[in-house]
């Protein structure tokens, strides 16, 4: 074995900003390392186990002794973790099952003495701000209804221009309700009673619904694998109404053992399936939204957004982790900039969504640099379109990943991007094609330097592009750029002309 002095290895240990968020849920228990606070956290670690705090909270009022025990048992795990792991900043929530147990004092107690972990137990209110603005961190255009079903509550929050207005917790919890046992005519009836509480759901008639928590996100995992969609995440997965009223209509017409046995659906959450969606199917009566959509985000992402400035909360999503990216994976972080300002005459019939992917597969389109080149297109590609982002839909990911593929292939040639075609139309794709053929001249032209393509016009109308470029660069038009834009002319059936300039 080669011997190495050990000091010399480079330090492997977690950022001194990392935040750890114990959350302390009706179902299950779990920890999450994020690499923030920061607009855009990533989780470093994610562990979660499965308790059932709430499970007799229905019936009993009261937390079970082995639910107790096996909670305990996870959080003496994770008290050493986040210690061992050196993370100072420690935010541990306790949420409805906590909140409304005989015992639930009793048990924070013990938390407190056995893990040495000071344990926030959650008002509703704060329950559903945090949940609201977990919402508002991944989607922060959302407008209209977010619910979060846990364990052993519902949290309904009204969202709007970035804020949080009405909310209202109620005792509506998936694992509760489900061991309540009570026939459905009756649990209906009892959930609408609920309902009535919150008599602001009335006036939602027609927005959007952000649907939050494990058990209604497994019907969106559900949907995924019987449609055999071409993307494989939640986040901002999108329904209409219709679509969810037959995949709710589904799932009640199955039985404990089709549940149990049905792709997507993890065997932990087939009990509680039927309950979670009878509690949506009475929700969507009554606000009847136009589209459904899942959210990967919840409390613990709003409880860490929830300490950032509002300057910055304010700040996309989207393009503040593509930025990270390319600073951490491209060669010229700067130079999407730049390219984006370049390509804007190209952009001139294009909408504010359009510009923004644009801005997001210029900021990325050099990410793949550092492989070999008969495989940076598809690298890029699978980067992109399976990232962790927030503030982007599918369809969107595929737009920004085919342009990228684009920008190194030429073309959409290749098994890498049949999925993802799925998901545009003709007119969608052809419009990625000539982004990630722009993308593609631009770099060729610039070989990546910033300033060069300050200095040249890209020029559009009916029947022509034209790139004007100064006289004293006409040296920069090789055979390779030439190419290149005869082939973004060809895309856009204009005829390319290059002009060269005075300086």
């Amino acid at each position: 074995m080669e011997e190495r002095d050990r000091d010399l290895d480079p330090a492997v240990k977690l950022s001194d900003r990392s935040t750890a968020v114990i959350d302390i849920g009706s179902n299950s228990v779990r920890l999450v390392v994020f690499d923030g606070p920061q607009r855009v956290p990533l989780p470093k670690f994610n562990e979660k186990v499965l308790c059932g705090l709430g499970k007799e909270l229905g019936t009993t009022g009261r937390l079970g002794d082995k639910a107790m025990a096996d909670a305990l048992s996870a959080l003496r795990r994770y008290a050493a973790l986040v210690h061992h792991m050196g993370i100072e900043r420690v935010m541990v929530a306790a949420t409805a099952a906590v909140r409304e147990a005989e015992n639930g004092s009793e048990f924070v107690s013990a938390i407190e003495q056995e893990c040495d972990l000071n344990v926030q137990v959650l008002s509703g209110r704060q329950e559903a701000r945090y949940s609201g603005l977990g919402v508002l961190s991944g989607m922060p255009h959302a407008n209209g209804l977010a619910g979060d079903l846990g364990g052993g509550s519902l949290e309904l929050v009204e969202i709007s221009d970035f804020r949080i207005n009405e909310t209202a917790t109620l005792p509506l919890g998936a694992l509760r309700l489900s061991y309540m046992d009570m026939p459905e005519k009756k649990l209906r009836k009892f959930i609408n009673k609920k309902f009535g509480k919150a008599d602001w759901l009335q006036d939602l008639s027609g927005r959007d619904f952000y649907a939050v928590g494990g058990a209604w996100r497994v019907l969106a995992r559900y949907h995924i694998f019987k449609n055999n969609h071409p993307l494989n995440i939640i986040h901002n997965y999108r329904l209409t109404l219709a679509e969810m009223t037959e995949l709710i209509d589904e799932i009640l017409g199955m039985s404990i053992q089709e549940l149990y046995d049905a792709n997507g659906i993890p065997k932990s959450r087939a009990n509680t399936m039927h309950t979670a969606a009878i509690i949506m199917q009475e929700l969507l009566t009554i606000t009847a939204p136009n589209n459904i959509f899942f959210s990967g985000n919840g409390l613990r992402e709003g409880m860490l957004f929830s300490e950032l400035k509002k300057s910055v909360r304010r700040r996309d999503p989207l393009l503040d982790a593509c930025r990270d990216m390319a600073a951490a994976e491209g060669r010229f972080a700067e130079h999407g900039e730049e390219i984006f300002a370049w390509l804007l005459d190209l952009l001139s019939d294009v909408d504010e969504k359009g510009r923004r992917l644009t801005l997001a597969a210029a900021t990325l389109s050099d990410i793949a640099w550092w492989a070999n080149s008969d495989y940076r297109a598809a690298q890029a590609f699978r980067r992109i379109f399976r990232a962790p982002f927030n503030g982007i839909g599918h369809r969107g990911r595929a737009m920004v990943a085919l342009s990228v593929y684009a920008r190194y292939k030429g073309d959409f040639s290749g098994p890498a991007t049949d999925d993802s075609l799925r998901l545009l139309t003709d007119e969608e794709a052809k419009d990625a094609l000539t982004i990630g053929l722009a993308l593609r001249l631009s770099h060729t032209l610039s070989g990546g330097t910033v300033g060069i393509l300050s200095m040249t016009q890209l020029e559009t109308n009916s029947t022509t592009i034209t790139l004007k470029i100064p006289k004293s660069l006409s040296v920069l038009v090789g055979h390779h750029v030439v190419n290149q834009f005869e082939a973004l002319g060809a895309n856009l059936e204009v005829e390319p002309v290059i002009e060269f300039i005075p300086d």
